[in-house]
């Protein structure tokens, strides 16, 4: 606004000192109904000028109230940072309470007058995914996105992500999903993603080789590791003891580290499925193999 004002009042300053400089003022004349009023023309530019300092000095008393932290600005402000603050507070103990609706509602409302847009509009986005109201969480990402800075697009990709797995975009998901594990490959969030998509895929090597980094960034428990580990070594053996080729699962059987080959469970579950496809030999050298541990393990 003053920037504004300072130029005005250069062209004025313009227009009023042009005529005094060639000796003519020249004149403004109005009429209106049945009356005529007549004034030089440095006369009219000082009434105008008046004019606007009125009300500039309007605008500023109605600005200073409408910003100002009393009861009366806050009352007047439709985009209060205080009230924001409030609801977002709200907002978060509804979260908490597990009232995703009423809580993504605030998070909606306080994006209005909230200093981080782009937060408020993804934890409106992360209350809705919890709900499940993934049409009104997708219109939360899109309000975020176009306040997105740098500092928070690691922040919404992770939200994104969420919503993608929950709509079955696998395919989206996981591209967004091999970037950040480029970008940030012992983040614990981006690895519990990534083990939650791999898995509604059925993709179990990819699990597989995602267990090290989990393991080393402690993603989860050691025990819930352990769980995931034998889920996926199990799930990837039935996966390709169902391939038409029985040559597969020994190839692969084979090239699994010296840890999993000494694995009572994986062996059995591997020699099973040996005798399933035909493969006697495979299957009666883990037998033997087995034979071996199971005392060992027992002592």
């Amino acid at each position: 606004m003053i920037k504004i004002l300072i130029i005005f009042l250069v062209l004025v300053g313009g227009l009023f000192l042009g005529p005094l400089l060639q000796g003519q003022q020249g004149s403004a004349v109005f009429e209106f109904a049945n009356y005529r009023i007549s004034m030089s023309f440095n006369s009219f530019m000082i009434f105008e000028l008046i004019g606007l300092l009125f009300l500039y000095l309007i605008y500023c008393f109605f600005s200073k109230i409408f910003s100002s932290k009393t009861a009366l600005g806050n009352w007047l402000s439709l985009h209060s940072p205080k009230k924001s603050i409030k609801r977002i507070e709200q907002a978060q103990t509804l979260l908490l309470e597990g009232d995703y609706k009423q809580a993504a509602k605030l998070f909606v409302k306080s994006a209005k007058g909230a200093k981080n847009i782009t937060l408020s509009y993804l934890l409106a986005a992360q209350a809705q995914i919890n709900n499940n109201e993934l049409i009104e969480a997708n219109q939360s990402l899109e309000q975020a996105a176009k306040s997105c800075q740098s500092k928070d697009l690691f922040t919404f990709q992770l939200v994104q992500i969420r919503l993608q797995i929950k709509n079955h975009e696998y395919t989206a998901a996981r591209m967004t999903l091999n970037q950040l594990l480029n970008e940030k490959p012992r983040n614990g969030e981006v690895l519990r993603l990534a083990d939650q998509l791999y898995y509604e895929m059925g993709d179990y090597q990819a699990i597989i080789d995602l267990l090290p980094a989990m393991y080393k960034a402690k993603a989860y428990s050691e025990l819930r590791l352990d769980q995931l580990k034998q889920t996926a070594y199990i799930g990837r053996i039935k996966q390709l003891s169902a391939s038409d080729d029985p040559q597969t699962l020994v190839k692969w059987w084979h090239s699994q580290p010296r840890a999993i080959l000494n694995n009572i469970t994986y062996q059995k579950a591997v020699a099973d499925s040996f005798n399933q496809l035909g493969q006697t030999n495979e299957a009666e050298k883990l037998l033997k193999s087995i034979n071996k541990l199971e005392p060992k393990e027992r002592t």
